[in-house]
């Protein structure tokens, strides 16, 4: 069975976006307004992990692990509703 879909430090800005359910709530609670204060290159060139300097987020860490929180949380709901 393939591993569930996570994001990591290496994952773009973008990707994280449009992946990740309720990412721009995430971003924002983290300090950035995503949808605001990147615009679409910006999405396209920098990983989560340029986020500290370019973002000016604090626990880099903890974004994504709040991301991959919702990732999972999406899953089990997904699965729920297959069950």
């Amino acid at each position: 069975m393939e591993s569930p879909y996570r994001v990591n430090f290496e994952t773009l800005v973008g990707e994280a976006l449009f992946a990740v359910p309720g990412a721009e709530r995430i971003f924002d609670r983290h300090g950035c307004d995503a949808t605001i204060e990147c615009t679409e290159h910006h999405h396209a060139e920098y990983t989560l992990g340029d986020t500290e300097l370019v973002c000016h987020i604090d626990d880099i860490e903890a974004l994504v692990d709040d991301l991959n929180a919702a990732l999972e949380a999406d899953d089990d709901a997904r699965a729920a509703a297959q069950a």
